[in-house]
C-alpha cells in the first residue's frame, strides 16, 4: 500500500491498481458519498435552504452556496434523495438567493450568514453594506447556475432572473475578472485582479457559461510560465503568487469537462507531478485547498507550486511557515480518481478513508506526517465527494443532463 506518514523510499509503494468498474470501488465511492451526505442533512437550514461551511461556522461564501447546491443535485442524481425532497431543497435555496442582499447593488457579498442569508461585515456582524465580493467565488457560483439551469427545468427560470441580479459588466474588465473590496480607510469600493492559472480559467468558465467572456482569464497562454516540477511540465503564472493546486482541475473535469485541449493536458500534469513526489520521496501527496483546523490560519492552500518554489502550504494571505499542516486531501482524493482512475489514485482514496470513518461526515484528510485525520467536518469536502461518486456513476461531466 502506499506511504502515508512515513517515507518508504524513491519509486516504493507497491500500488494495487484494480479498475474502476471493480466492486469494491464502486462500494467505496458510494459510501463514501452516503458519508458526506450525512454532513449536508445534519446541517441542513430549512429557513434558507442552505448550509454552514463548517459545523462551527455557520457562515458561507457564495463559493459554499454553490457547493450546497452541487451536494442536493449530486444526492438526487445518487439517489439519496427523491425528487420532492430534491425540489425542497432546491427551491428553498432558490428562493433565499432571489432575495439575499448585495453588495452594492452589483454582486453577491463575500460572505453571509447561512441560517439566515443576511450580509455580515469582515467581522462576522450584520451589515447593510458588506464588504466586497469575489470573482472566483462568483464564478463557481455560475457554473453551478449553469448545471442547474441545464438539468432542471423547472427551476430554470428562477435560475435565469438570480444571475441577472449580478451586474456581470462589474466583474469581467479588460479581459480579466475584477474582485471589489470596501476599503477600510476610505469606506469606498476599489478592484483588483482576481485569480491566477487554475482558478482563474475555471471562474471564468463560469462567466462564460452565462455569456461573460473574460478572455485572458480564460486563456492559459496569456499568464503562463511554464516549469518543470519531477519531470512534468506545469504551467505556472508569470505574474507571481501562483495558486496551483488540484481544486480547479477537478471541478472543471466533473462538471463541465475539458473546454479546451490546455485543461485535461495540465490536469494530468498536475496530477503525475504529484505521484512524481510520491515516487521520489514515498509521501503520498494528494494536495488542494481546505479548511484544516490548525493555527493560526484554520484554512489553507497546499500547492504544487509558489513563486518557483514547488508543494508549498500557504494560508489564504500568502503567509507561509514550516509548523503550517501538510495533508492528503479527502477531495483531491475521491476527485482525481473519478477523474483518472490508477492505481495511485485509489491508494489515496484508500489513504483518506479515515477522515470519513465516523459516517458523521468528511474530514479535509488525513494528516502526511501521521496518518491521523485532521478535524472537523466542512461542506466543501462533501460536495467534491458527492461530486465525484456521482460523476464516476455517470462517466461523463454534470453538466450534461444524458451521458452518451
Amino acid at each position: 500500500a502506499a506511504t502515508v506518514g512515513k517515507k518508504a523510499g524513491p519509486g516504493k509503494g507497491n500500488l494495487p491498481g484494480p479498475s474502476l468498474s471493480d466492486e469494491e470501488q464502486r462500494k467505496t465511492l458510494l459510501q463514501a458519498a452516503k458519508t458526506a451526505w450525512v454532513f449536508v442533512q445534519r446541517n441542513y437550514s430549512t429557513s434558507t435552504g442552505l448550509a454552514p461551511a463548517h459545523e462551527t461556522y455557520r457562515f458561507v461564501t457564495v463559493w459554499d452556496i454553490a457547493s450546497a447546491l452541487a451536494a442536493y443535485h449530486a444526492a438526487y442524481g445518487l439517489n439519496f434523495i427523491d425528487r420532492t425532497e430534491y425540489r425542497r431543497r432546491v427551491d428553498r435555496a432558490l428562493e433565499t438567493l432571489s432575495s439575499m442582499a448585495l453588495y452594492n447593488g452589483a454582486a453577491y457579498n463575500k460572505l453571509y450568514a447561512s441560517d439566515r442569508a443576511n450580509m455580515v461585515d469582515r467581522k462576522e456582524q450584520p451589515s447593510s453594506l458588506g464588504y466586497g465580493w469575489s470573482a472566483l467565488d462568483i464564478g463557481r457560483f455560475l457554473v453551478w447556475m449553469k448545471i442547474l439551469e441545464q438539468n432542471d427545468s423547472t427551476a430554470a427560470p428562477v435560475i435565469q432572473r438570480i444571475v441577472k441580479r449580478i451586474n456581470l459588466n462589474d466583474i469581467v474588465k479588460d479581459g480579466y475578472l475584477r474582485g471589489s473590496d470596501l476599503n477600510l480607510r476610505t469606506n469606498k469600493p476599489q478592484e483588483y485582479q482576481e485569480g491566477r492559472i487554475g482558478y482563474e480559467q475555471y471562474a471564468a468558465e463560469g462567466y462564460a457559461l452565462w455569456g461573460a467572456r473574460a478572455e485572458k482569464a480564460l486563456s492559459f497562454s496569456e499568464n503562463a510560465k511554464p516549469i518543470d516540477i519531477y519531470g512534468q511540465r506545469i504551467l505556472a503564472d508569470r505574474r507571481g503568487d501562483d495558486l496551483l493546486t488540484s481544486e480547479p482541475f477537478v471541478m472543471m473535469g466533473m462538471e463541465l469537462g475539458w473546454t479546451n485541449p490546455t485543461w485535461e493536458e495540465q490536469a494530468r500534469s498536475v496530477l503525475a507531478a504529484q505521484r512524481e513526489r510520491f515516487n521520489k520521496t514515498g509521501i503520498l501527496t494528494m494536495l488542494s485547498e481546505d479548511a484544516v483546523p490548525e493555527p493560526p490560519a484554520y484554512f489553507y492552500y497546499y500547492l504544487l507550486t509558489r513563486n518557483g518554489e514547488p508543494f508549498v502550504v500557504t494560508s489564504p494571505s500568502g503567509q507561509r511557515a514550516k509548523t503550517f499542516p501538510r495533508w492528503v486531501s479527502t477531495k483531491a482524493a475521491f476527485g482525481w480518481h473519478a477523474l483518472f482512475p490508477s492505481d495511485y489514485t485509489w491508494s489515496a482514496v484508500r489513504a483518506v478513508l479515515p477522515a470519513g470513518a465516523t459516517n458523521n461526515g468528511w474530514t479535509a484528510g488525513v494528516y502526511e506526517s501521521s496518518a491521523r485525520p485532521t478535524k472537523s467536518f466542512n461542506l466543501n469536502t462533501a460536495a467534491i465527494v458527492l461530486e465525484a461518486a456521482y460523476y464516476a456513476q455517470r462517466g461523463c461531466p454534470l453538466i450534461r443532463p444524458r451521458c452518451n
